[in-house]
């Protein structure tokens, strides 16, 4: 039977009630400026002290924690997981992608990108019945359904209608908007599985990324330190092939590449930085193979 969750608002402070219970922190109002053109946006974010640095430090990614199920693979993310929040439930919605979810900031304006295979994925558990009751995959495509009409709500050109359903506008945060996000934490916190699926979608994120790179760049048989930071940079989207491709021609390529696109994202590099600084020798014991497709 579907949770009902009711919007509690204290000023900037949002949270949740499921089915009359007690309440949970979601997020804080948050406004972003675009440089360029001024315009504003709001949303939720759980990034600040009010949020962040409690409730979502309860639910963090640790690569410890999932060793026997993807061994090294959950090493090799959780520097980035760390430059992403590293916390299962982290949320975004005042920015472009109008969704973003989870240690790896999946988000939701990409067609066929992280967060909808993920979401894909999550709304064939068992546990949708509780929290997105209207929502389908059908011939591998999220619907909603109402009574006898289908509606899709993604696909190879757009994911804009599962944007709206998610979060109607970036003019202000509104009830569904909160709900939305409401239901994805209390489903991650509520059940392991859900955590697990988030892992497993943030390895397959991974391989892919360093896959299409390997195309591009030529990894073959380069440490996956190195690999690492390259993953990083494109899941971030920090810089192009280019500017990877000229620091792995450095003559200090793991460093010349910690500094790639550092100019416009310093807090990240510093970050990541400081998440390989104690994890590059554990990753440098594994290459890539090309003919494997994966580190060996």
């Amino acid at each position: 039977m579907a949770i009902h969750f009711d919007v509690v608002r204290d000023g900037k402070h949002f949270s949740a009630r499921p089915d009359n219970s007690a309440a949970f922190p979601i997020g804080l109002k948050v406004t972003y400026r675009n440089k360029k053109t001024g315009v504003e946006r709001f949303g939720l974010s759980n990034d600040g002290n009010y949020f962040g640095s409690n409730e979502a430090k309860k639910q963090l990614y640790c690569a410890k924690d999932y060793e026997s199920v993807y061994p090294f693979w959950c090493d090799f993310i959780e520097p980035t997981a760390i430059c992403e929040g590293q916390s299962f439930i982290s949320l975004n919605t005042y920015d472009r992608a109008r969704f973003t979810f989870g240690f790896g900031q999946f988000a939701a304006h990409v067609p066929d990108g992280d967060f909808i295979r993920w979401f894909r994925d999550m709304l064939q558990r068992p546990e949708v019945v509780d929290y997105f009751p209207n929502l389908e995959v059908r011939g591998g495509r999220i619907v909603k359904v109402e009574d006898t009409k289908v509606i899709p709500m993604e696909d190879a050109a757009s994911t804009e209608p599962l944007q709206l359903y998610l979060n109607p506008t970036l003019d202000d945060v509104e009830d569904a908007e909160v709900i939305a996000a409401a239901k994805l934490i209390h489903w991650t916190g509520a059940h392991p599985e859900a955590r697990l699926l988030q892992a497993q979608h943030m390895i397959n994120t991974a391989r892919r990324l360093v896959t299409e790179s390997d195309k591009r760049l030529g990894l073959d048989g380069i440490g996956a330190d190195i690999c690492c930071v390259v993953m990083d940079v494109r899941h971030q989207g920090r810089a192009g092939f280019d500017d990877l491709q000229a620091a792995l021609r450095a003559k200090k390529p793991f460093e010349a590449l910690l500094e790639v696109g550092g100019h416009g994202e310093p807090e990240r590099v510093k970050n990541l930085k400081a998440a390989l600084d104690t994890r590059r020798d554990g990753l440098k014991k594994k290459k890539w193979s090309r003919s494997m497709g994966d580190f060996v």
